[in-house]
Order: C-alpha cells, then sequence, then structure tokens
C-alpha cells in the first residue's frame, strides 16, 4: 500500500485519496492512539513496501502528533553511522594465543604484548622464604594476560538512540530515562522511533524499551503517568525475538501489526474517484446498464488486489473491463509497480487469519507476499500471477494461474450480481402471477421443489418465492405464458445464476446482455 499518486502505463491519474482517510487505516490508528492514551507503550510493526513508499511515516506522524506532550527522536546525523572495527591481525608464530610457543601450553608467549604491559621484575632476596606470587621468573619478565572484556558490555555509542533522546531533552545519555520519568508525572510525554532510521539492528530500541520499563516500575507510576515509547518498525529493523518477547512480557507494551488493517471498503474507496473508461465507455448507453458495467469492474479490481492500493489504482486505469484484456492488463501493472516477486513464499496451511502474521509467514509478510484479507490468509497476486517484462510481451499464465484469477473474477461478479439477480427474480415473480395459465396452487404444488412450510395455505406468496428455475420450468410446461420480453429476461437470469454458483465467469457479451435486460426489466411496470 502506497500513499504516492499510482503510475500508470497510461496518462490518466486516480485522484489519491489519503491513506489517514481510510477507514481501516483510521480504526488502526485509533487503536494505537488508544493504547498510548492508556499507559502503554506501542509497537508497530510495518511492512517493507510501507517505509519505501513513505506511508510508515505518515502514519507514524499522525501517532505521535495524537499525544499532546511527545518527543520525536531525530535520526542519526549522515557520517555518524557505526562502523565494525576491522579484525586484528593474525599473531605471528609463537606469539598467538592458538600457538603453541615459548612455553609450549598455548598462552601468550614473550612477544606478544606491548612493552607498556610488562611487569616490574622484582629482584627477591633469597632468604629461605618461598614466596610465590604467581610469577613465572625463568626466561625474562613476565607478561600480563589479555584484559577480558565482559561480552555483555558494549561502547557507549556518542550517537546512539538514548544520546539524541538526551540531546532532545537536553540532559546527558544517562539521564535520558529518568528525565523522561521525573517529566511524566505532569507530561506524560511519548517518546517516538522510527527505527528503519537506526543503524544498530535494533538494540538501541531494544535497550530504551527495557529501561524505560524498569524505570518506570522502579518509580512505582500508574498507567495515568507513565512516559510511553511509540516505535514504527520493519521486521528487520529489530533482533527477532523482540516482538513476541514485548508481547509476552510484563503487559506493559502493545504490539500492533499491520495486518488485515486494509478491507474490501478501503480498496473500493481508494478508487472510486477513478475515470470510467472501461469496456463500452463512451457510447450510448443506458445509465443503469452502465452502473452495473462499472459495479462489476471495480469489485473485480477489488477482489484481484486485495489490500495493495497502488496496484489497484493502476490497474482500475489500465484495465477496460473485458474478460479477455484483463491478464495482459495486470500483467503490466505488476511490473509497474514494483510487486512481491514471485519468489519463496511458504504455502498457506489454513484459510483464517489470526490477529497477527504467524512465525512462518513473517517474513513474506515483510515482504508483502501474504496478506490478510477479510478475515481470510491469501497470496498477493503477484506471487501467482506473471508479470509483464520490459518488452511487454507478458508470459501466458500458467493453468493455476488462470483458474486463480478467474475465481476471484467469479467471487466479485456474484458480489454485484447476486442482488441484482434476486431483485430481478421477485419482480419478475409479481409480474407472473397475471399470466399463469393454470391455478396458483397447482403450479406451485408442481414445480416448487421445496415450498416452505408456513406458506402451503397461501399459494399466492408461495409461487413468489419459486426460484428462476422452478419459474422457467413453469414457463417451458405451459403453466406460465411469459411476454418475450420477461421470458427472455427469465432465461438469462438463469443462465447467469448457474455459471455465478459454479464458480464460473460471465463473459463480456453475456455480461452486457444480462446489464441490458436488466436495465429494461426496471424501466417495464411491475
Amino acid at each position: 500500500m502506497t500513499e504516492a499518486p499510482a503510475r500508470t502505463p497510461g496518462t490518466a491519474a486516480v485522484p489519491v485519496v489519503r491513506p489517514t482517510d481510510l477507514p481501516g487505516v483510521r480504526t488502526r490508528l485509533r487503536d494505537v492512539t488508544s493504547d498510548l492514551a492508556a499507559g502503554l507503550n506501542c509497537l508497530w510493526l510495518v511492512t517493507d513496501a510501507m517505509v519505501e513508499s513513505g506511508l510508515a511515516d505518515t502514519l507514524y506522524r499522525e501517532a505521535l502528533a495524537a499525544a499532546p506532550v511527545h518527543v520525536d527522536v531525530p535520526a542519526p546525523a549522515r557520517g555518524t553511522e557505526p562502523r565494525s572495527e576491522p579484525e586484528p591481525p593474525p599473531a605471528a608464530p609463537g606469539t598467538g594465543a592458538d600457538d603453541d610457543g615459548p612455553g609450549g601450553d598455548g598462552r601468550t608467549g614473550t612477544g606478544g604484548r606491548p612493552e607498556g604491559d610488562e611487569l616490574p621484575y622484582l629482584d627477591l632476596p633469597d632468604d629461605g622464604f618461598d614466596l610465590d606470587l604467581g610469577w613465572t621468573l625463568d626466561g625474562g619478565p613476565p607478561r600480563l594476560p589479555a584484559p577480558r572484556r565482559d561480552p555483555g558490555t558494549t561502547r557507549r555509542d556518542p550517537h546512539g538512540l538514548t544520546a539524541r533522546l538526551g540531546d532532545r531533552l537536553g540532559v546527558t545519555p544517562d539521564q535520558a530515562v529518568p528525565a523522561l520519568v521525573a517529566r511524566a508525572r505532569g507530561q506524560r510525554p511519548v517518546v517516538g522511533v522510527r527505527a528503519w532510521r537506526e543503524h544498530d539492528g535494533g538494540q538501541g530500541a531494544a535497550a530504551l524499551f527495557r529501561s524505560l520499563a524498569a524505570a518506570v516500575k522502579e518509580a512505582g507510576l500508574p498507567p495515568g503517568e507513565r512516559p510511553r515509547l511509540l516505535v514504527v518498525a520493519r521486521l528487520g529493523d529489530l533482533p527477532e525475538p523482540l516482538p513476541d518477547a514485548l508481547r509476552d512480557g510484563h503487559g506493559d507494551t502493545a504490539v500492533h501489526w499491520w495486518w488485515g488493517v486494509l478491507g474490501r471498503l478501503d480498496t473500493a474507496t481508494a478508487i472510486l474517484s477513478a475515470p470510467d473508461h472501461g469496456h463500452g465507455a463512451g457510447r450510448a448507453r443506458d445509465p443503469l446498464a452502465d452502473r452495473v458495467r462499472r459495479a462489476v469492474r471495480s469489485e473485480t479490481v477489488v477482489e484481484i488486489c486485495g489490500p495493495d492500493l497502488e496496484l489497484a489504482r493502476l490497474l482500475v486505469l489500465e484495465w477496460d473491463g473485458a474478460q479477455h484484456t484483463l491478464a495482459d492488463a495486470l500483467g503490466r501493472c505488476l511490473a509497474a509497480t514494483g510487486a512481491p516477486p514471485p519468489g519463496e513464499c511458504p504455502p498457506l496451511r489454513r484459510i483464517g487469519a489470526l490477529a497477527r502474521p504467524g512465525t512462518e509467514l513473517r517474513r513474506a509478510w515483510s515482504r508483502g507476499a501474504v496478506v490478510s484479507w477479510e478475515g481470510r490468509l491469501r497470496h498477493h497476486v503477484a506471487v501467482w500471477h506473471p508479470a509483464a517484462p520490459a518488452d511487454g510481451t507478458a508470459p501466458a499464465p500458467t493453468a493455476d494461474a488462470r483458474a486463480r484469477l478467474a475465481a476471484l473474477v467469479s467471487q466479485a461478479q456474484q458480489r454485484v450480481l447476486t442482488p441484482w439477480i434476486e431483485e430481478a427474480r421477485q419482480r419478475l415473480a409479481a409480474r407472473a402471477l397475471g399470466h399463469l395459465t393454470r391455478p396458483v396452487a397447482a403450479v406451485v404444488a408442481e414445480h416448487a421443489e421445496r415450498p416452505a412450510a408456513e406458506l402451503r395455505g397461501d399459494p399466492e406468496r408461495a409461487f413468489g418465492e419459486l426460484q428462476v428455475g422452478e419459474l422457467l420450468g413453469a414457463h417451458i410446461s405451459g403453466s406460465l405464458a411469459l411476454p418475450p420480453d420477461d421470458a427472455r429476461l427469465l432465461r438469462l437470469l438463469v443462465m447467469a445464476r448457474n455459471v455465478l454458483s459454479h464458480r464460473s465467469v460471465l463473459y463480456d457479451r453475456t455480461l452486457d446482455d444480462l446489464c441490458a435486460e436488466l436495465s429494461r426489466a426496471d424501466l417495464r411496470a411491475s
């Protein structure tokens, strides 16, 4: 998802809806700000594409600005990134710790230390006492062993996260966390960190979470008076165990994932203002038929693209709504968006999506290859559908890709057309009462496959519940003599319902005929 204007192979552009105006995004922002207001720290995990597009930065600023008192920790200055220390040169033979040189026991020999590390040579008197200082006097003055460094201690980075926080607060790095706790009683500041701008692998953020939690606990601050930490990060910006460790900790941190945030309404809203140049646009058509076609086209784009707003903006412009052009248009749009490549992506072992991606899916989620869409897991379309290469010659989709695409198109058509089909059936049944050639009770008894028990005493209401297939059977048998227009509509309704119920696709001519008949039926008297 992205807030930048969509790039399209065409010349038109979709007016971009601000991501923070979308209902799903507003809901997630409210969740984060509510947790901060309740005294909880927040870790908000976002995808790689969100950082690249600038959306993560926008969400961070919105969430931080909701706190009356907040501290935005700046990024490290250029040129202050920590550099890895070069490896020391290998020790010369006879001087290294791993070399059995003089002494033969693997310890440092006489030439392995600088002169400043020499112990004083003691000229001890021979007075009969055996004074053992642990020094070996044979062979010259002894040398100090290499100083040991505690592996848990690190040199404080003068440009690290805590140092920059201290600069913001006007205190030394050691006083940064105590200053936050001291100020919290009256101000309750929120400290904001964009982890993708740090260069320490998330160690600074992890340490800040720990030190702030310890200081708050020691001070005994209730939730309503605590300073809080807001960290927005990609998965790779933090130590791998940190999100689960914070979630399973002492209940002082809420972990939010960009997972299941966007739904059908969000994507539909994002493409709502797209110009209409779909299949048949510009020709003289009736408004109702055009409305149904536009609805089918928009819903198809939403169903295929899911929460990828940039891809949806491109496809709604590039695709003319015709079924035979969909695969090529989709391939061109996938090539233009930089969608996740169809590389390694774990299989989805279940359909339902939980509150956060499982451990085995997290890397794929971070790349945008797996999403939670309307409460269900699904692969991004780029995982299984080929993108068009630079020369514009798209490879032919595999049989699996064609089947997946057809299923999504069918689902979109079902969502749009099923209500229209049902409404047309009801109106057609009401008109058909005036065209019966037999008593209504006899027609219901002969053609209703499963009549409702409560309607057995009311044959007219029972006739109104006959399905399109049952109505067509009555018409074919002669029990119902429909006018030609209604008979043509009824046959189209039966065909459309049968196709959609088997998750097949209504192709262009059938869809055009159905839309035209629905429009004409609305203009006929009931």
